[in-house]
């Protein structure tokens, strides 16, 4: 070896190959560029795929939050309806939500039964007892009266919300809990309510059914339905108990 000849040491192409790396392939030659940060334009492109990326991906996400959220409404409303349904069938000397803050006696009638959850509003359009389905649970200072599901069908408590009034078993059949504790809003935060006044033998020939005011958070449906059947408006989801015909409904 010549004297003055220097051998590599491992550092001595160590700058060049900092200063270069692979970036891709053109005409079958590797090409090679300096490494270093982004420039503008690659960022705004960067930038713009994602962004594409982002507005494909939110209207399917946004659809399947949808259905995710309609399809727990319609689980929830047939739960509730078949609690009902249950409790009903078991009363067959008395009938139910009529008592007394002492007990089952006759007296005050509740005429909606509500989960958890706030009140929604109510189309501008319904009048008269259709605007029921927004009064208060403050049962007995109303002309109709509001009551908890929880009360009626898990809890067999406080039923009419004034610190007594609960079924006997030994003389109304109740056997709950005929739905679990609590009965949680519907996925817009908002209550269900059931029209269970109608449920009454010597009631008027109503449809009863479970309401959820659905997406757009309003009541477009009707709180007495006599003749054609209870028909949802817009949004709303409902799930019929019986119908006008006096017969419950088969889930």
């Amino acid at each position: 070896m010549p004297a003055n000849r220097q051998l590599p040491t491992p550092d001595s192409h160590a700058p060049q190959a900092r200063r270069h790396a692979f970036w891709g392939v053109g005409f079958g030659v590797w090409e090679f560029r300096a490494e270093r940060g982004m420039t503008l334009v690659e960022a705004t492109v960067v930038l713009m795929i994602s962004a594409l990326l982002v507005a494909v991906a939110a209207p399917v996400t946004s659809r399947t939050l949808d259905r995710s959220r309609l399809t727990r409404a319609v689980t929830d409303t047939q739960a509730i309806r078949t609690a009902i349904d249950n409790l009903v069938t078991e009363f067959t000397a008395f009938t139910p939500f009529r008592f007394t803050s002492t007990g089952l006696s006759g007296g005050d009638k509740i005429e909606i039964l509500v989960s958890d959850g706030d009140i929604p509003g109510i189309n501008a359009g319904l009048a008269g007892s259709d605007t029921n389905w927004v009064l208060p649970t403050d049962c007995c200072a109303n002309a109709t009266d509001v009551a908890f599901l929880e009360a009626h069908l898990a809890l067999n408590a406080d039923l009419d919300n004034a610190g007594g009034g609960v079924y006997s078993t030994a003389a109304t059949g109740w056997r709950g809990a005929y739905i679990n504790a609590p009965v949680d809003p519907d996925p817009w935060g908002n209550r269900y309510a059931a029209n269970v006044e109608f449920l009454e033998p010597s009631g008027t020939a109503d449809d009863v059914f479970v309401l959820s005011a659905g997406p757009d958070e309003e009541i477009d449906t009707e709180y007495q339905f006599t003749t054609g059947g209870a028909r949802p408006g817009d949004d709303d989801i409902t799930n019929v108990i019986r119908r006008h015909t006096g017969n419950l409904e088969v889930p």
